[in-house]
């Protein structure tokens, strides 16, 4: 292992160090910071939240008069 003594007051050189990463080394360095901070700040894994839609689906009779979901059987 090599230590580096610097002082508190040197200029950081993050940026440097980073724009030298590739894309995926950044990306991967990004999705462990995400990971790591819903953890601390909900105490667990993000989830997808699931929605439900219910939809009604109308469609006419012959006669013209609209029929619901239970009458679907019924069509010819």
């Amino acid at each position: 292992m090599v230590y580096t003594r610097v002082s508190l007051y040197s200029p950081k050189s993050d940026l440097a160090y980073w724009q030298a990463q590739p894309y995926q080394a950044r990306l991967a360095a990004l999705e462990q910071i995400r990971q790591e901070y819903y953890r601390w700040k909900f105490g667990a894994e993000p989830r997808l939240q699931r929605v439900y839609t219910i939809v009604t689906i109308k469609t006419k009779k012959a006669s013209g008069r609209p029929q619901d979901l239970a009458d679907l059987d019924n069509l010819q």
